[in-house]
């Protein structure tokens, strides 16, 4: 996701998606140390802390309030924006997760929206080519 993508988006999802990304450079950090103990700290903790506990929490009152017809077309704009970037981020976690375990991680894989037959030959998040766009005031960083 660039960054003029990622300034489009409201305020939960730019959260999420910076917070992953720098997730991605975390953890890119700490395999090519081989601190693989640390690298699956990191994706754990996003995982739980940040994805489950509460993005996917609030995704669903944005996506619940299209599903219940409010709002007409704004409702559609935010619960798209949502489901999207609930993709995304699982996504991105699902290929930080696969060194790890790669036949749960490629099970799942199989169910997302995407292109490509395995992940175990989708290419990594890149960190070095163009940097992963970060919104360090959403972060509040």
């Amino acid at each position: 996701m660039t960054a003029a993508e990622l300034e489009t988006l409201a305020l939960p999802e730019r959260y999420i998606v910076s917070k992953c990304h720098r997730l991605v450079e975390d953890v890119t950090m700490g395999l090519q140390g081989y601190d693989m103990g640390d690298a699956g700290k990191n994706i754990y903790e996003f995982l739980w802390d940040e994805y489950a506990d509460w993005y996917i929490e609030a995704s669903k009152t944005r996506i619940g309030s299209f599903a219940a017809g409010g709002d007409g077309e704004e409702a559609e704009v935010r619960a798209r924006s949502s489901r999207r970037t609930l993709v995304y981020v699982f996504d991105t976690c699902l290929r930080l997760l696969h060194p790890f375990m790669p036949f749960v991680t490629e099970a799942l894989w199989q169910q997302l929206p995407r292109t490509g037959e395995a992940l175990m030959v989708a290419p990594w998040p890149k960190v070095d080519d163009a940097p992963l766009a970060v919104d360090e005031l959403a972060i509040g960083r």
